[in-house]
């Protein structure tokens, strides 16, 4: 229970952080789109911004919650084996110096962000192994109804 209020929690504040200024994250994306080489997705950045925020809200609220347990944990495996992977480029290539990861609230250097990465992997490979545990205290309709007021 709490790795998932950990994970939950961090993936909420990133994601609200974030949806402060979408604007601001859509650059942080520019900048990793410019590094891969993928220019031609700039024009989608700030939409994908959006996106990335909501979806790591629902998620943090659906993982504390233990709501819909395997796709939840199976989508925060999939982002954080991602971004683990992008961080850790990131540091050792030294191409992209701020993640984005907390918008301007909280800066991170790039190992910063990695060794973040690490620790939320391992957290969230735990949840992921023991999501067959996990016990929903809601009803599903009252935990989906939460899950959908807290997105902005």
């Amino acid at each position: 229970a709490i790795a998932r209020i950990l994970v939950g929690l961090l993936f909420i504040f990133s994601g609200f952080i974030k949806a402060n200024d979408p604007l601001g994250f859509s650059y942080k994306l520019d900048d990793y789109f410019e590094v891969f080489n993928m220019a031609f997705l700039k024009p989608s950045s700030l939409i994908l911004s959006m996106f990335i925020c909501v979806l790591e809200i629902a998620l943090g609220v659906s993982v504390i919650f233990g709501t819909l347990i395997n796709l939840t944990t199976g989508l925060l495996l999939v982002m954080i084996t991602f971004f683990t992977w992008l961080t850790g480029y990131s540091a050792i290539t030294g191409a992209v110096q701020d993640c984005g990861c907390f918008g301007d609230a909280i800066k991170l250097t790039p190992w910063e962000s990695f060794y973040k990465d690490i620790v939320l992997f391992i957290l969230i490979g735990f949840i992921f192994i023991k999501r067959k545990n996990i016990k929903i205290h809601l009803t599903p309709k009252t935990a989906a109804v939460f899950t959908a007021a807290s997105i902005p």
